[in-house]
């Protein structure tokens, strides 16, 4: 049988502050064999207030280790969020469905309030943005196109293709299921991997890249920023080609 690219959900399975220094230490060879071999590996969706409890006190325990989340959001209409990803750096995704919740758990407030837990995907600050329509403030996010630039290891660019030219691998991204209803009583499976995929890819990316960074608190300062390329892409590169975080 022919080899085919593993999606990241696949390769996790599906089910139905410490601050930056520690992230640059756990980030190595260290964390990428953690990864492939965490027995938290899955994704879960969670639609219930007691279900939220639970997926922040697990989001939370890994962020003790590496305070790091692969972060993403979906919605219907920009007035709203519907969709919540957060992905840890074992492969614990939680699919947190806002547009669910009767009542949102303190402790989602305070993750994602929390400056030692960084928050990275692309485009990430139009998705706070959007999450304090839901009164959910979002701060220490990481638009990975900053880290792509200042490691000079990819080009900053969307997900998908960010991802394939830093792990070599695909990521299943079919275009109409973007335009999905997140907001249905039901997510159908290919919507949960579709949506999955972008935390899971962000954490990924953003562990592979961080590991030629001699100290990543130079991150820190395009925390909250939106990434601009006529400004951002002629940033200097802060990569090594000896890796100082292992």
């Amino acid at each position: 049988m022919a080899d085919r690219n593993i999606t990241p959900l696949e390769a996790i399975g599906v089910v139905a502050g410490a601050g930056l220094e520690a992230i640059g230490v756990i980030a190595g060879a260290g964390l990428l064999y953690s990864w492939l071999n965490s027995s938290d590996r899955k994704t879960e969706v969670v639609d219930d207030y007691q279900k939220t409890v639970r997926a922040v006190k697990i989001i939370r325990k890994h962020c003790r280790e590496n305070p790091v989340l692969g972060f993403d959001c979906e919605w219907v209409q920009e007035s709203k969020v519907a969709l919540l990803q957060l992905c840890t750096h074992k492969g614990y995704c939680a699919l947190i469905r806002l547009c669910s919740l009767q009542t949102i758990a303190s402790s989602l407030y305070d993750l994602l309030a929390d400056r030692d837990v960084v928050k990275v995907g692309v485009g990430v600050k139009k998705d706070a943005q959007l999450l304090q329509n839901n009164g959910l403030q979002t701060v220490s996010t990481l638009d990975l196109r900053f880290v792509a630039v200042l490691t000079g290891l990819a080009k900053p660019q969307k997900l998908s293709s960010m991802y394939e030219e830093v792990l070599g691998k695909s990521l299943n991204k079919k275009n109409n299921l973007a335009w999905s209803n997140w907001e249905a009583d039901t997510l159908k499976s290919d919507e949960i991997e579709y949506a999955a995929n972008d935390a899971i890819a962000g954490i990924e990316v953003y562990m592979k890249l961080a590991k030629s960074v001699p100290n990543v608190k130079k991150f820190e300062k395009y925390f909250d920023m939106h990434f601009d390329p006529y400004h951002h892409n002629g940033l200097k590169p802060e990569a090594t080609n000896e890796c100082n975080l292992q």
